[in-house]
């Protein structure tokens, strides 16, 4: 995880997401690092290794494909509703506040209540080591 003198990369995004009135911070549920949430749903887990996934939806994932994919930062899985960026430099925070906020107007989009039974966790939740992704853009 990178440290600057802000402090970690992570706790960048943490510090400025949660300064947003509609985000709350807690333990992932995944249960490893940190969940942002929105109303009673988790849409960032903050992984200590330096990780950031962003439960954006299926939907807004299809329509954003492309510019994700050629963004070269953002790793998905087929049929997941999350995202992941490795958080490495300034430009990563920037995008994944960016992210963070579409990820807050998806899930204000959706029913209220209780995320959805059997809804894709993040990555991190899955056997699948990190660091190797199912699909990315060419750097």
């Amino acid at each position: 995880m990178g440290l600057t003198r802000e402090g970690s990369y992570t706790d960048r995004v943490i510090a400025q997401v949660t300064s947003w009135s509609s985000v709350n911070v807690g333990r992932a549920e995944c249960g490893m690092g940190v969940g942002l949430s929105v109303n009673t749903r988790q849409i960032v887990h903050l992984h200590s290794q330096g990780d950031a996934h962003v439960r954006l939806t299926r939907p807004v994932i299809r329509r954003m494909e492309d510019a994700l994919l050629h963004s070269g930062r953002v790793e998905m899985e087929p049929s997941a509703d999350w995202v992941n960026v490795r958080l490495d430099s300034d430009s990563d925070v920037a995008l994944v506040l960016s992210l963070v906020s579409v990820a807050i107007k998806a899930t204000a989009a959706e029913p209220p209540g209780p995320a959805r039974r059997g809804a894709p966790q993040c990555p991190a939740a899955r056997s699948r080591p990190l660091g190797r992704p199912a699909r990315r853009a060419d750097r």
